[in-house]
């Protein structure tokens, strides 16, 4: 008989011994087998990285009368913002690619999504080319932020998933820095070769990636699981990855008795449809403080602001920064409260966008050559105060507001709802800018931005320190209480 016939029948009804958990404790964790695993997926995760803030360099560039092509300020609008609606189809196919061909070459799909989109927009010599490679790169950037986030999950030991995790969102602001690095150094042409080369880095050293123990469990190929996770754990203890196994197969076959009734209980229940709630509210809070609407017309901004400081330099400095600003934010999270720190995350986020939007304002009437440094400042701290809380908490939300009944149909609606967010905030900003005047947009993202907070920290419960069944059960208290008043 093989391991895995012998092991899945010791596993049924085991109970672990204090031996066999002080021997858990004692394990070694396999970090490097696993990071290098996860690798491929993090050079894609920085793929993503350089399409969200692509239109900060190319912008000025494609509307100038250097360009082959000059585009209006709406057909800019347009090119920044299509990803997100066509993304939509980006998390479709991956839970159905992740299914049925598996984690690990849905990832390799998604590159080679990714890597046609930037040839479409390097090889781009009219605006319908160029619309076409912004929608494909939309479609293959939401599909691989969806499957590494998954693949993680499953192939990462659980005292190291939240530094694979941390990793995951840092690997996008490093993309994000080297495509304003590119964009300041080189012309639009070799930008974009740049922009290539991340790819096909991911897609060259794909071959080290490993299939995750949970596919093969769902396709009911128990022996390539125990040797895939025996593999990634860099053990020999049987005992201690059968009972990985089996917690692995519980999970997945409660999800599949659970699959039917998951839409249901969402909109019925009240705990589960008043988390859904809360989770829009912290996704239209990150979507309408500007976050991705700054990061996209960065350079644009810094024009208008007459700072000694070259434009495309100063948002080197920004994207730089941002790197750093993701480090604290899980310790501080976990230290103060995730209520707290989205409401301080807020009104920081508030403050300023309100002191660049009234240098704006300023500028249009007064003279304010002494304090160009503003708009520099006040856009560091926006990108400080927001990866504090209103960029993380809203997928901390989505790990520990559902239940795991209906957790993957809670996150592909909030997911479509956030594309559109995103593809309004995008949409707006270079239009009402336009018609009313840029420091109206910048008001605009700064109210969204306390407003939402304050929302979250009056309605959320405090999900610090609490397992999800007590968080369920605060969900359902307040819903009840609400519907009492």
């Amino acid at each position: 008989m093989t391991i895995s016939g012998l092991c899945f029948k010791k596993i049924v009804g085991t109970k672990e011994t204090e031996n066999e958990k002080t021997k858990n404790e004692v394990v070694k964790l396999p970090f490097w087998k696993q990071f290098m695993s996860i690798l491929s997926g993090y050079f894609l995760m920085a793929a993503v990285g350089t399409g969200t803030t692509w239109a900060s360099p190319s912008l000025p560039y494609l509307t100038s009368k250097n360009s082959e092509f000059q585009l209006t300020i709406t057909q800019g609008a347009w090119l920044v913002s299509i990803g997100s609606p066509i993304g939509i189809i980006g998390y479709i196919l991956c839970g159905t690619m992740a299914n049925s061909i598996g984690r690990k070459f849905t990832i390799l799909t998604f590159g080679l999504i990714t890597l046609l989109a930037m040839i479409f927009i390097q090889s781009a010599n009219d605006y319908t080319t160029l619309l076409i490679g912004r929608m494909i790169m939309g479609i293959g950037n939401c599909g691989c932020y969806s499957i590494l986030t998954l693949y993680i999950g499953e192939i990462a030991h659980e005292s190291l998933r939240g530094r694979f995790l941390t990793f995951d969102k840092m690997s996008v602001n490093i993309g994000a820095f080297l495509m304003t690095t590119a964009g300041a150094l080189l012309s639009y042409e070799n930008m974009n070769l740049v922009m290539i080369f991340i790819p096909l880095l991911g897609i060259a050293i794909f071959p080290v990636t490993s299939e995750t123990p949970y596919y093969y469990l769902l396709k009911e190929k128990n022996q390539e699981a125990i040797d895939t996770r025996m593999k990634l754990m860099e053990t020999d203890d049987v005992e201690m990855v059968m009972r990985d196994i089996g917690r692995m197969k519980k999970g997945i076959d409660d999800g599949k008795e659970s699959e039917e009734s998951s839409i249901r209980e969402l909109f019925i229940d009240p705990g589960c449809r008043r988390a859904l709630i809360l989770k829009l509210i912290t996704s239209a809070t990150y979507s309408f403080s500007g976050y991705l609407a700054i990061q996209a017309y960065a350079q644009d901004i810094f024009s208008h602001s007459n700072f000694e400081i070259p434009p495309q330099f100063a948002v080197m400095i920004m994207t730089g920064a941002q790197i750093l600003a993701a480090l604290p934010s899980s310790q501080i999270v976990d230290f103060w409260g995730r209520r707290p720190t989205f409401l301080l995350s807020g009104i920081l986020s508030s403050l300023s966008l309100s002191c660049v939007g009234l240098y704006f304002y300023l500028k249009s009437f007064h003279d304010v050559s002494t304090v160009t440094w503003l708009p520099l400042i006040g856009l560091l701290s926006f990108t400080f105060s927001c990866n504090i809380g209103l960029t993380t908490i809203p997928y901390l939300y989505m790990g520990e507001l559902f239940s795991v009944k209906v957790k993957s149909v809670a996150s592909m609606i909030t997911l479509i709802i956030e594309a559109i967010f995103s593809f309004t905030a995008k949409m707006i900003f270079p239009l009402v800018s336009h018609w009313f005047g840029i420091y109206v947009s910048f008001w605009i993202f700064a109210l969204s931005s306390l407003f939402g907070a304050i929302c979250v920290f009056c309605l959320a419960p405090e999900t610090k320190g609490k397992n999800l069944e007590e968080v369920l059960e605060l969900l359902r208290l307040k819903a009840q209480k609400n519907e009492k008043c």
